[in-house]
C-alpha cells in the first residue's frame, strides 16, 4: 500500500457541532468545534467514490506550513508558556486510583492550556525530539512554534427543519437557533493522507464539508515536503511519548481498562508511566447518505487530539521498533468502532 494525499479546500464556513444535546426551540444555541476525523473521512469517501484501505487523519495546511493540535503538556503559567516536567513519583505520594491505575511518574508544574491551541510542524518536531525550546520543564521561548487557530468563529442564526413526513426539508415555524460557524483563514486547507493499494482518482471534486450547504474543492496532490514530522533517531532508556494528532476512539465492548471513556492505554510490551490529557471529549457524527441523516446521528467519546501517553519499553531497540511501525498511523488496540478507519487516533512518537 502506498500513501496518497487528498487536498480539501473549504469554499465557505465550516459547521461541525459539539456533542452537547441541541434541539431548536428547547436549547437554542450551539457551538462549532474543530472538524473531527469523521468529517474528513466522509469528504474523502465522497471525493473518491470507493473505500480506501486506511485513512491516516487530516493535517491543517496554511500558507506558512502545517499545523497540529498543541500537546497537552504545554501550559501557560504566569504569562509564560512552559512544557511540564515528567518526574518519578515520590514513594509518599498516593492517589485513590493506585490500585487500578498505578502510574510511576507525574507531570510537574502549574498552568492552564495556552491560548495558542496549535503548533507548527517545526515546533512539533522539536517537541518530539525533546529539544530546546520545547525540552520538558523549560520555559518556551521564540521558535516554539505555538500558533492561534487557523479559523475564527462567526455567529449565525438559523431555522430548524422538519426531518420526516410530507413537509420534510421545510422550516419548522418558530424554531430559531443560534450557531457559531468557523471561518477558515485565507489559504487554509486540509491534507488527508490515506493508504491504498490500487490507483485512485477523484470522482467528485465539489463536495460538502462540515454542514449542509458548506462546500469544498478536492484534488489528489503530491506534497513537496514531509507532511508529518518524523520520529526521533533514538529513544533513551526505551521511553516513548505517544502524541495524538487526531482524537482517538477507545473501545466500548469491554469492561477492561481502556474501554469506554477510559483513557488508560499502553502498547504491548510497555507500561504507561504518565498521561497528559484534557479529555475525554464528545464526538458527534452523522451521514446524509440515502436520506438517513437523522437516523445516523450518534455521540461517541474520544481522547482529544494533543493527548500524550508517556510509556516505557525498557529497551531503546524495542521503542524504536514500535515507533517505526506506528508513527503517523492509527493508535493500536483502542477501538473496534467502525469509525476507527476514518482517521481517528493518528499518533506520532517522541522521546521524553
Amino acid at each position: 500500500m502506498s500513501t496518497r494525499y487528498l487536498l480539501v479546500e473549504p469554499l465557505d464556513t465550516i459547521m461541525v457541532r459539539d456533542g452537547r444535546r441541541f434541539d431548536a426551540g428547547a436549547s437554542g444555541r450551539a457551538a462549532s468545534t474543530s472538524p473531527p476525523p469523521s468529517t474528513f473521512g466522509g469528504a474523502l469517501h465522497t471525493a473518491l467514490g470507493d473505500p480506501v484501505d486506511e485513512i491516516l487523519g487530516a493535517v491543517v495546511q496554511t500558507p506558512h506550513g502545517s499545523l497540529f493540535p498543541v500537546p497537552a503538556d504545554i501550559v501557560r503559567h504566569e504569562h509564560a508558556d512552559r512544557r511540564l516536567r515528567v518526574e518519578p513519583r515520590d514513594g509518599s505520594e498516593v492517589w485513590d486510583l493506585d490500585d487500578e491505575y498505578p502510574l510511576s511518574h507525574l507531570l510537574a508544574g502549574d498552568g492552564e492550556p495556552p491560548p495558542q491551541s496549535w503548533i507548527t510542524a517545526d515546533g512539533l518536531r522539536s517537541w518530539l525530539r525533546a529539544e530546546p525550546p520545547l525540552r520538558p520543564g523549560e520555559k518556551l521561548g521564540r521558535g516554539a512554534g505555538l500558533s492561534a487557530p487557523p479559523w475564527r468563529p462567526e455567529q449565525r442564526l438559523g431555522l430548524a427543519l422538519r426531518w420526516d413526513g410530507e413537509l420534510a426539508g421545510t422550516a419548522s415555524p418558530g424554531l430559531l437557533y443560534a450557531m457559531s460557524h468557523l471561518r477558515p483563514d485565507d489559504g487554509t486547507r486540509f491534507l488527508i493522507p490515506f493508504l491504498h493499494g490500487a490507483d485512485v482518482r477523484v470522482d467528485r471534486d465539489l463536495l460538502r464539508l462540515g454542514g449542509r450547504g458548506r462546500l469544498a474543492m478536492a484534488e489528489l496532490v503530491e506534497p513537496d515536503d514531509d507532511v508529518i514530522p518524523d520520529h526521533p533517531d533514538d529513544f533513551p532508556g526505551g521511553r516513548v511519548a505517544v502524541y495524538l494528532a487526531t482524537p482517538a476512539l477507545f473501545g466500548t465492548d469491554s469492561d477492561e481498562p481502556g474501554s469506554g471513556t477510559d483513557l488508560w492505554w499502553a502498547p504491548d510490551g510497555a507500561r504507561l508511566c504518565a498521561l497528559a490529557s484534557s479529555g475525554p471529549i464528545p464526538v458527534a457524527t452523522a451521514s446524509d447518505r440515502a436520506g438517513r441523516y437523522a437516523a445516523s446521528r450518534q455521540l461517541t467519546w474520544a481522547a482529544p487530539a494533543g493527548t500524550v501517553f508517556y510509556v516505557d519499553f525498557g529497551d531503546p531497540a524495542a521503542a524504536m521498533s514500535w515507533a517505526r511501525r506506528h508513527h503517523g498511523r492509527r493508535l493500536p488496540g483502542v477501538s473496534n468502532s467502525p469509525l476507527r478507519t476514518a482517521g481517528f487516533g493518528m499518533c506520532l512518537t517522541g522521546s521524553w
